[in-house]
């Protein structure tokens, strides 16, 4: 029998109907895209699977991944970029790959672009420079690929970590200059910015975006559409990576099978209530390049149509 509280690492669920697997899910902090995920999914699983999803707030990916690994969460919100730097032990998990993760289901992707006040005077990621910049959590993907790109523009600014709920008070406040940060679009703390105050929302030029990709190959090219925020009447030229809900190989099968085909069967009932999830589809499953399946994930997509790399399949 089944105990809600632990989860399950043996290949069968309960057959009673009353008998739910409670999984924990780590999202990120207050004003995080991941955490509004986790919101908008929670009651659609448990509508449909027989699992009951605790959410977990956390500092994002890089928690989530560590997390993961040591089973203290069974799913996770991850960002492919440092997600990969996580399963070949690069980066902040420098030596230790963790070969515990596996994929689970496609979100969205996640553009990296800065906001800053209309009366600062910046308008690129140059002028950053001798400015107070807000990252996102400390340790995080935010503060890894923005420590990163100063470094190649030789950009000397002071980092401000916190939640993206912390940023968007601390820049409407004037306490900082700018908020670099990545999300779905339009993100959520820069949608509350722009609505607040006059605002400009800036991305890469083509010099930068060059600099970026060599440091962050996962990277993509990603323009962000004109009327994405108030006052924006251009396209802004961003960098993404994708987003997929992530677990530990060691959880069951069934619950994880069971959780995927609740999320893909019924997207638009996340949509609903989170709309930046719209490319969370089966067929973008096929945008992870590196990370295994789960087992019960990859069962739904075999019996879906969805072909994957045989690569990702080896468990």
């Amino acid at each position: 029998m089944m105990v809600l509280g632990v989860w399950p690492l043996v290949s069968t669920l309960p057959s009673r109907a009353q008998e739910r697997v409670r999984l924990v899910f780590a999202t990120a902090g207050e004003g995080s895209a991941f955490l509004a995920f986790g919101q908008a999914a929670k009651p659609v699983i448990e509508r449909y699977a027989p699992v009951t999803i605790d959410l977990r707030q956390t500092g994002g990916t890089n928690e989530n991944a560590e997390l993961l690994q040591a089973g203290e969460a069974q799913l996770g919100c991850l960002s492919m970029g440092p997600g990969y730097d996580a399963w070949n032990g690069r980066g902040p998990f420098q030596g230790r790959p963790l070969r515990a993760l596996r994929a689970v289901a496609p979100l969205y992707e996640t553009a990296y672009h800065s906001i800053a006040l209309a009366g600062s005077g910046i308008r690129t990621l140059k002028e950053l420079s001798g400015r107070h910049v807000g990252v996102g959590p400390a340790g995080g993907p935010g503060e890894v690929f923005f420590r990163g790109i100063a470094e190649a523009l030789a950009i000397k600014a002071t980092v401000a970590t916190g939640t993206p709920a912390d940023l968007t008070a601390k820049i409407l406040a004037r306490e900082i200059d700018a908020f670099w940060y990545g999300s779905g679009l339009p993100s959520p703390p820069f949608a509350e910015i722009a609505h607040q105050a006059d605002a400009v929302v800036f991305g890469f030029q083509r010099d930068e975006a060059q600099l970026f990709r060599r440091r962050f190959p996962t990277f993509t090219l990603h323009e962000i559409p004109a009327g994405t925020y108030p006052g924006q009447t251009e396209p802004i030229s961003s960098l993404a990576t994708w987003n997929f809900i992530a677990t530990h190989a060691g959880v069951v099968d069934e619950a994880l099978y069971r959780v995927t085909k609740a999320l893909l069967d019924r997207p638009d009932e996340v949509r609903a209530a989170f709309p930046t999830a719209a490319a969370m589809t089966r067929a973008n499953a096929v945008a992870n390049t590196f990370l295994p399946f789960h087992a019960g994930a990859a069962r739904y997509y075999r019996e879906t149509g969805v072909i994957l790399p045989p690569a990702l399949l080896s468990g």
